[in-house]
């Protein structure tokens, strides 16, 4: 690592003389091998990067690191309305960005702070709203996390792999119970199929793809950095928005705040796209729910598994307990999902 971050380096600053270079593990990410990267330089000058790069034993992490680089290089970003650090290098090999001082981070298990969802949400809708209908050949064909479980999977083994998701979380008996009625009921018939194919088939815009509080920093003046964006593309924007409740707001949070934000998202898009309805867009949002739900017990097994990845026993049993807490808000998510579209909308997939 120390010989590719030199030659990294060296390529970044060509045109000046570099004193020292030095590098430490961040320690962040499961895929990705991060690093704070320090560069002096002859006239004491000095340059503070981050850098990601695809860990050997994932080579696919280099079609995702094609993808932001392409984002980054061949993208326009000024309709984006959330901050952007800036580039010194992108390829399929390394990501490379100056790093922002005098931000503040979160933790997704920690969730997201109630007073940040709306702003955060507020540019979210903004960034859906004003891209919308664009095509991203250059992006994600798949946009999304997980988005690439197909319908036919979903079919096939959402039945019998639901109950083993469950067995791990701490969520109570009752609940448990609730939540294996509404898997016995999403494996009625086609509905794991029908669900994908209403997500698959909404509108398009440029989505994130991993549109969570982990991935923003926080500046003054309502400043959001928001990096990662390895499976950005064209795809269904109420992805994100599920996927950011999934993720990063903790079950008792979405609880409060959930309808009220949603309401507010869709405002906004229609008030950009008044072919619109906020009630289409709702519904939408609860079937990106339920299909979310979908992806995490299809991926349960594979996702677990990644845990054994970190650096230390602390670090994987810190992603194991991170996995399992959004295991557990996908379950709480989806159970609402299910009750606001029981009725009307799930009764009429069969």
């Amino acid at each position: 690592m120390t010989t590719e971050v030199q030659t990294l380096v060296r390529s970044i600053f060509a045109n000046k003389d570099i004193k020292s270079v030095k590098h430490e593990s961040m320690d962040v990410g499961v895929l990705s091998n991060v690093i704070q990267i320090n560069v002096v330089f002859n006239d004491q000058d000095e340059q503070i990067l981050i850098a990601k790069f695809p860990r050997p034993e994932f080579p696919i992490m280099h079609t995702m690191f094609a993808v932001e680089a392409a984002f980054y290089l061949q993208t326009d970003h000024s309709r984006i309305p959330f901050m952007l650090p800036n580039l010194s290098s992108a390829s399929s090999n390394a990501i490379v960005l100056e790093k922002v001082e005098n931000v503040t981070m979160y933790k997704c298990i920690d969730g997201c702070p109630p007073e940040r969802i709306p702003t955060i949400i507020q540019k979210l809708a903004l960034l859906h709203a004003l891209h919308w209908g664009k095509a991203y050949p250059e992006l994600a064909a798949i946009p999304g996390i997980g988005a690439n479980l197909s319908a036919a999977n979903k079919q096939a083994h959402f039945a019998n792999l639901f109950q083993p998701f469950l067995v791990d979380l701490t969520l109570s008996t009752q609940v448990k119970n609730e939540i294996i009625n509404m898997c016995q009921y999403l494996s009625q018939g086609q509905r794991p199929t029908l669900i994908h194919e209403a997500v698959e088939k909404y509108h398009k815009t440029l989505i994130h793809g991993d549109f969570h509080v982990a991935n923003m920093l926080f500046g003054k003046n309502d400043q959001i950095y928001l990096v990662d964006w390895a499976t950005c593309g064209a795809s269904n924007p109420l992805r994100d928005l599920a996927f950011f409740f999934t993720i990063s707001v903790s079950a008792e949070v979405r609880h409060q705040v959930e309808a009220n934000i949603l309401r507010s998202y869709a405002t906004t898009l229609v008030s950009h796209l008044p072919s619109l309805s906020i009630e289409s867009i709702e519904t939408m949002y609860y079937l990106c729910q339920l299909n979310q739900f979908l992806i995490l017990v299809g991926y349960n097994q594979l996702t677990m598994s990644l845990a054994t990845l970190g650096s230390s026993p602390a670090k994987q049993e810190a992603l194991r307990n991170g996995f399992l807490k959004t295991n557990e808000r996908s379950c709480l998510a989806a159970l609402n999902a299910y009750h606001q579209l029981k009725t009307n909308v799930l009764a009429n997939m069969k």
